[in-house]
């Protein structure tokens, strides 16, 4: 089955869905993810998570009961909630280097993890060059003339991709097909009945969105799969679903 993921690095709902995509890839269907920002205003140098300290509570504890055997759901919420424009541009250069599916579960490892701030572009760089450009053991080099891997090539490009010079300071991305990839994801995620994260389109283009979303991803997975562990129920009144719903104003928002 062809399908398509909407989400945001900074929420938890969607690193399920990120994990759920790759059992799904796995299966044999045909999985693209496309990162969203659900809402642009946050703050550039990262929003402090302590000032609603209660709903991310009830948040990661729905997550978790969500969560499948296997799947890893976060435990603790990042002390401060990261603005996603530089790791949307990240992951959208990431296409045209082949390390897109790499780079999305390193970004939300990162976030939910490690708990990293991710707002400034200098943070997200590294990320993507561990990826592009690992550690190197300069013992295994040491008395051959050989270049080392990654500085042989004349072209500038190259390096500055491979260094994570794909997002620009400003968090933007580097390329012209960079900013066409946001803006057409953003447009498509937009014109959905109900613009949240995480969100499915499948190939009939039925939207599935949030909690739903999370639920049709694990009806496509083999029934041993689809079993959850038993854990606390959570009320039913998503005292999240803010957070993950644009609105008005942030669809007008702009840099």
């Amino acid at each position: 089955m062809r399908l398509i993921i909407y989400g945001d690095f900074n929420c938890p709902y969607s690193f399920l869905a990120s994990q759920r995509m790759d059992t799904l890839a796995r299966l044999g269907h045909q999985v693209q993810w496309r990162a969203v920002e659900h809402d642009p205003r946050l703050s550039m140098t990262g929003t402090p998570s302590a000032a609603q300290h209660e709903r991310w509570l009830r948040e990661l504890d729905e997550v978790a009961s969500l969560a499948l055997p296997g799947e890893q759901a976060p435990t603790r919420t990042p002390d401060l909630i990261s603005n996603t424009y530089a790791a949307t541009a990240a992951y959208a250069e990431s296409i045209t280097d082949g390390i897109a599916d790499a780079l999305r579960r390193a970004l939300f490892q990162a976030i939910w993890v490690s708990r990293k701030n991710l707002s400034n572009a200098y943070d997200v760089r590294p990320i993507i060059t561990a990826i592009t450009s690992p550690p190197l053991d300069v013992r295994s080099r040491l008395g051959l003339e050989l270049p080392l891997p990654g500085l042989d090539s004349l072209d500038p490009a190259e390096s500055t991709r491979r260094y994570g010079g794909t997002v620009a300071p400003n968090g933007a991305p580097l390329t012209t097909t960079g900013w066409r990839r946001i803006g057409a994801w953003r447009s498509d995620w937009l014109a959905l009945s109900q613009p949240v994260v995480p969100a499915a389109v499948d190939i009939d283009a039925t939207a599935h969105l949030g909690i739903d979303a999370l639920t049709w991803l694990a009806s496509l997975l083999p029934e041993s799969a689809q079993r959850q562990a038993t854990r606390p129920t959570v009320p039913t009144t998503r005292p999240a679903a803010e957070n993950r719903t644009v609105t008005n104003a942030a669809i007008g928002a702009s840099r």
